[in-house]
């Protein structure tokens, strides 16, 4: 291990790897006041003289300018923040990922099931989609090169910085002798391993990756066609559908020009696939329904293209059943939405739910499944809850159900607002992770839910229209100096400033909060009068622009310039508009307007 710091700046800890191109450390920022960890890339050029050390010199800083760029737009790629050069090495310094890899979470908690195969495999190829979009092929994608943070997979150490490092890339073909191989063997295609790698190469390596989470078992533990080349992975895959199963026989063939043509292609072949299967089917229902012939059953529909936070091994069907009411107009009658699942495991089975049918004159008639321990009324009662997510529409309202459920939280559930009128008339689906008895019990849960959404809050939601909703969000625990609430209502985005000048990072995500909770007006209030004028359609331009986002996610604030009445920041937002997401940075400047006691919005730019 290093002793003296590199670069004058960052202490080595560990070592994490070491090969072929250099050294991998583990290394605190001594310069930062967090002592922030980081990861720092050692890589050798290869030059055989001083000119051609100054050639590759320039193209590694090229390429490090690359690198820098994608992590900078894009939260599933480790961000580069230095590169520099000592002692005749080359070094890249990247954010440290805090999780396991996929190779390590498999060898602790075990294979995974389809579903959580599957939502893998759409999270890396939107990753992919951006990366390719902009002319780069990983080159190196396996279990080891795949980390889970909070259960979301970032992908790491891409191969083309490596390649720049190879004096024999830049001379002509007939001073060169053989190209530089980036890869692991095994995870290779055939023509990456000749240096030759295509868009296909990456998808080829991200579907043997796929069969190693099925499977748990490594390339060259699948065995190989000697006669084709092609892997022989067939035998060891059981119990996966046939649709991903002829996905796999696509993208691992051994010519790249007989597999998808790009990982967008094969998102859509997949997500097409999931559509397919959970077509609305025609079954019999009861006898008793002598009115109706037959009824549509819906399965719980795909996983929307949202990077997954599944990082849980293979487990039982879950087999929970929602009924979503949409209640916009209580003279309405609820309709329910039927859910089946299909079981396929050693014996096939089928769990059919019937829910809400609606009969000819209008009236409901409910036929619950009285196996099934979700399938019950929900009772119009007073509660705490710890609220996630807000949508229009309950189906998106019900992915996010199912997603909180998979990360351990099996009491999530949804609520339709204006049914609890304190809260207020938004006309939104509430999703929340848990109800309580008190504020006190979900606090404590709160500071653990902080983690995956930083715009979580508890509240209270009572039938009655002038109860207080006791909001207390993350800023309030902070600033608590314990997480018990005080005997008066904790403050709402409404309620009048607290004297304390808040943070303008803080600002910026209380104000993402209220559009989160469709409080436009409040929003549009922290926005200076210049920039609401500068703003073309004003207001409605504001409000219908924000209509078509279902929810704003900050995932980074930075502070870029703070003085006593302005700041300057950059963020990092992920917009989901219906079923798709959208990154975007920003770099947003403040002002602390006097009168109101709050920072306000004066004017934005993309970064």
């Amino acid at each position: 291990m290093m002793s003296n710091l590199l670069d004058n700046r960052y202490r080595v800890t560990s070592v994490l790897g070491s090969g072929g191109f250099g050294e991998t450390y583990l290394a605190e920022d001594t310069k930062m006041p967090s002592n922030r960890r980081c990861v720092i890339k050692q890589l050798k050029p290869v030059a055989d003289n001083p000119q051609m050390y100054e050639l590759l010199q320039q193209r590694f800083h090229r390429e490090a300018a690359v690198l820098e760029t994608l992590g900078e737009e894009n939260r599933y790629i480790p961000k580069l923040y230095a590169n520099f050069t000592e002692n005749g090495l080359f070094y890249l310094v990247q954010e440290w990922i805090d999780g396991l890899t996929l190779t390590a979470t498999i060898e602790r908690s075990g294979k995974w099931n389809e579903d959580a195969v599957r939502q893998l495999m759409i999270s890396i190829l939107q990753t992919l989609i951006y990366v390719h979009d902009r002319g780069i092929i990983h080159r190196d994608i396996k279990p080891d090169n795949i980390i889970l943070r909070s259960g979301e997979p970032v992908l790491i150490d891409f191969g083309a910085v490596k390649e720049t490092l190879n004096v024999s890339t830049i001379r002509s073909s007939a001073q060169q002798a053989h190209s530089i191989v980036i890869g692991t063997p095994g995870f290779m295609a055939s023509e990456q391993a000749a240096g030759r790698p295509f868009f296909a190469s990456d998808l080829y390596s991200l579907a043997l990756t796929a069969i190693f989470a099925l499977t748990g078992k490594y390339p060259q533990e699948l065995g190989t066609d000697p006669q084709t080349g092609e892997v022989l992975w067939q035998s060891h895959v059981v119990n996966i559908s046939a649709t991903l199963k002829s996905i796999f026989a696509k993208v691992l063939q051994f010519d790249p020009r007989d597999r998808y043509s790009s990982a967008r292609e094969m998102l859509d072949a997949l997500q097409q696939n999931q559509i397919r299967q959970n077509a609305p089917k025609q079954v019999p229902i009861s006898p008793a329904l002598s009115n109706m012939q037959t009824v549509a059953v819906t399965p719980r529909g795909y996983t929307p293209p949202f990077t997954p936070q599944q990082s849980i091994p293979a487990q039982p069907p879950d087999h929970s059943v929602y009924v979503y009411q949409s209640q916009q107009n209580p003279q309405k009658k609820i309709l329910g939405q039927i859910v089946a699942t299909v079981i396929v495991g050693g014996a096939i089975g089928a769990a059919i739910a019937l829910g809400v049918v609606i009969s000819q004159n209008g009236g409901i008639v409910a036929l619950w499944n009285k196996f099934s321990p979700f399938n019950r009324p929900v009772a119009k009662v007073p509660f705490y809850f710890l609220a996630d997510s807000a949508y229009k529409d309950k189906e998106s309202a019900g992915f996010r159900v199912e997603k909180l459920k998979s990360l351990g939280y099996k009491d999530a559930g949804m609520f339709w607002i204006p049914d609890y009128p304190n809260l207020g008339n938004n006309q939104f689906q509430q999703v929340y992770t848990s109800q309580f008895k008190d504020l006190d019990s979900c606090i404590v849960k709160l500071q653990e839910h902080l983690k995956y959404i930083d715009d979580a809050y508890c509240a209270y939601a009572s039938l009655d229209a002038k109860a207080s909703s006791q909001r207390f969000t993350g800023s309030d625990l902070s600033s608590s100096s314990s997480p018990s609430p005080s005997p008066t209502p904790t403050k709402s985005p409404t309620a009048t400033p607290s004297p304390t000048r808040p943070s303008p990072e803080q600002a910026v995500r209380d104000y993402y909060s209220l559009i989160n909770d469709r409080q436009l007006q409040n929003a549009w209030r922290n926005l200076t009068p210049k920039f609401q004028r500068d703003r073309a359609g004003g207001y409605k331009s504001f409000t219908d622009w924000w209509g078509t986002v279902s929810q704003v996610s900050v995932n980074d604030v930075r502070i870029v310039e703070s003085k006593e009445n302005s700041a300057i920041i950059d963020m990092d937002l992920t917009y989901l508009k219906g079923k798709a997401v959208f990154p975007e940075t920003l770099r947003m400047s403040l002002v602390w307007d006097e009168s109101s006691k709050q920072w306000q919005i004066n004017e934005t730019q993309r970064r």
